[in-house]
């Protein structure tokens, strides 16, 4: 969906999981962006990883913004600066945490398959089978990670409409989003019925489909406080 969006979901998610090996901006996008490497594929002797895919719409601007930093320190990873500019973006944001950084992060070896980053008309059960399979996250681990959601905002979900948000505080870190998912469904921001798209119960914030699923969870979890 948009890999403007780079630094939402998956940048968070390596953030807490990849830092164990090393657009300067508050972030906009959506969270199923890059989980493009599998090591059930990798086990069956077939490539995984890759960022161009329909669940990508949208890559091309960071793409351009990141790619003569590449050009001209060769000796960085593009999973290197990749992480490196989701913690600086996020960091940047009021109420987000400062994220560790740790390089040395190997360069992809081969393209990927399509179809290995989840899209917001997918299923839970399908989402959570791709984050366990993709980095080892549990469903619990999968919600908080939707944090990102409070400073994403979505480009192609709805193509009548840019950079709309996910909650009403798109610019500030926080829970607002889990408690805005909660929120019953009245309207659209936009166009009604895209594919992936879910009534929204904010008059000018946008629900994907996915979110309305987590809704249960995050009340069991209790996750709707103000602290991280």
């Amino acid at each position: 969906m948009a890999f403007k969006s780079f630094v939402a979901f998956l940048c968070i998610a390596l953030a807490a999981h990849a830092t164990t090996t090393g657009r300067v901006k508050c972030p906009d996008g959506n969270c199923e962006d890059a989980i493009a490497f599998s090591p059930a594929l990798e086990y069956q002797g077939l490539p995984a990883g890759g960022l161009n895919f329909h669940a990508n719409l949208g890559i091309s601007d960071s793409v351009e913004l990141l790619t003569p930093f590449l050009h001209n320190h060769t000796q960085v990873s593009a999973g290197d600066l990749i992480q490196f500019a989701a913690a600086v973006a996020i960091g940047n944001c009021p109420g987000a945490p400062k994220l560790e950084f740790m390089a040395r992060r190997p360069n992809a070896t081969a393209p990927a398959p399509d179809g290995l980053i989840p899209e917001p008309q997918d299923s839970v059960d399908k989402i959570f089978a791709r984050t366990k399979d993709g980095g080892n996250f549990s469903p619990d681990e999968v919600v908080v990670l939707l944090a990102s959601h409070s400073i994403a905002r979505a480009d192609h979900v709805d193509p009548s409409i840019k950079a709309v948000p996910f909650d009403s505080t798109p610019f500030t870190f926080n829970t607002q989003a889990f408690l805005e998912v909660l929120l019953k469904g009245t309207g659209f921001p936009g166009s009604p019925n895209n594919t992936g798209q879910f009534t929204s119960g904010k008059p000018n914030s946008m629900r994907i489909s996915d979110d309305g699923c987590w809704t249960g969870r995050v009340r069991w979890r209790g996750d709707t406080g103000d602290s991280w």
